[in-house]
């Protein structure tokens, strides 16, 4: 969950950020529209997909396993209770989405009772009828000066102080929201921001999907009606002269963007610009990604090393050195081996989502000490999943240097396998 929470508002906010830098001043308007849309779907759910392991430093390095093999003994690792659980996390979170759909139902169904009453007080009209509406739509005249909107296959619209070039264009704004589907992108793209409630940068991206979706309808005006009138129209708005409202509660600062938007032209290499996206999006697949669960090995080793955080049983170090040659010196911690139990179970903790999964059993780590002391060849040998592997390997591979192994006088590479087991309570 925290994760999710983490890296879906990372990927909003830079794929906001990017949209901002290319696409947003540009009259690449159905292309910023799927931009957006697909963009708010990824970052929520990219953190939950899952690729194939990435090779490791083990798999792509030609370095040797090491000319001995050395396996550790024993030592418990269990959760520590904490005011933050997981669990508490899940909690919000799902209130949260409770409080975000039941708002979204409660306006949904406000605007059906609405429509619904409209129908039945007022003439209802559609295509037949000679209004250049969509086909299959209702167009609702009413008597008087409701700023005219359309919600999903509904036009609504207030004829009081209108005449009928003004109603000619208006009809040719809302008709375009209808016949592409516009109140669907809405209701997809709030659906997502109430998975996203947390995330402010998601709620931004669907308001940009309302601007670009004006920005549609308005270039569809003046094909249907003229520039002239239809600007003369959003003057009518942006001023308060008279009657003129082309939607519900757009603004006039909005009307300033899309006067601007309708006398911008379209960029030659506009398209272009998403490619930047690309390299974002493989980032975050790299860095956010659920690794692919390892599979178990056959030939694990036998012992275990177990870690606790609370009253850690500390084993003795267990070496094979039945094929080690006579004055065969073992690698050595800073410090010593009490040193190194003493780093593990300072450092090793029980992952959130293994507890909120009840996972617990042994993993596996394998790593070479090097001929210089560095730890390298991390891998995991036999994995539990739950994020027990990716803990136990970002431990191992903050290892400071050991002393390396010595045999003949000359220091050597050593194979470790480092038995975890992750316990609940």
């Amino acid at each position: 969950m925290i994760h999710w929470i983490v890296f879906s508002t990372l990927a909003a906010g830079l794929l906001y950020g990017l949209y901002c830098l290319t696409l947003r001043r540009d009259r690449w308007l159905q292309l910023s529209l799927w931009y957006l849309l697909l963009a708010l779907g990824f970052c929520i759910a990219f953190p939950f997909i899952s690729l194939p392991e990435r090779l490791s430093a083990a798999s792509q390095s030609v370095i040797p396993t090491g000319e001995y093999m050395m396996t550790l003994d024993e030592i418990e690792i269990t959760p520590t209770p904490s005011p933050y659980t997981l669990g508490l996390i899940v909690d919000i979170y799902l209130i949260g989405l409770a409080l975000c759909v039941a708002y979204l139902l409660f306006q949904l169904t406000a605007q059906s009772v609405i429509i619904f009453r409209l129908r039945r007080k007022h003439s209802v009209y559609r295509s037949s009828d000679g209004f250049d509406i969509p086909r299959g739509s209702s167009l609702i005249l009413l008597d008087d000066d409701t700023a005219p909107y359309s919600f999903f296959r509904q036009i609504a619209v207030g004829t009081r102080s209108l005449n009928n070039e003004e109603l000619r264009c208006i009809l040719a704004h809302e008709s375009f929201h209808v016949s592409h589907f516009h109140s669907l992108d809405i209701l997809s793209a709030r659906l997502m921001c109430c998975l996203a409630w947390f995330n402010p940068f998601a709620w931004l991206i669907m308001r940009e999907i309302r601007i670009v979706q004006e920005f549609q309808a308005d270039a569809a005006s003046i094909g249907a009606c003229g520039r002239e009138d239809y600007l003369h129209l959003l003057y009518r708005q942006a001023t308060g002269t008279g009657y003129g409202h082309i939607t519900n509660n757009f603004k006039s600062i909005n009307i300033k963007k899309r006067i601007v938007m309708m006398n911008t032209k379209k960029s030659r290499y506009g398209a272009w610009k998403v490619a930047a996206v690309l390299p974002v999006v493989a980032l975050l697949l790299m860095v956010g990604c659920k690794p692919a669960e390892p599979a178990p090995a056959d030939n694990a080793a036998s012992e275990e090393l177990t870690v606790s955080t609370n009253e850690p049983s500390i084993e003795p170090v267990l070496f094979d050195m039945e094929n080690a040659p006579e004055g065969f010196q073992l690698p050595e911690y800073v410090g010593g081996m009490d040193a190194f139990y003493k780093y593990l179970t300072d450092n090793l903790r029980y992952p959130e989502q293994a507890k909120a999964d009840n996972i617990q059993g042994r993993v596996l780590i394998r790593f070479v000490v090097m001929n210089d002391g560095s730890i390298v060849n991390v891998e995991v040998a036999r994995g539990i999943g739950g994020g027990c592997d990716e803990e136990a390997v970002r431990v191992v591979k903050a290892m400071p240097k050991w002393k390396p192994a010595v045999s003949d006088g000359k220091p050597v590479n050593v194979q470790y396998a480092l038995p975890i087991t992750f316990k609940l309570q």
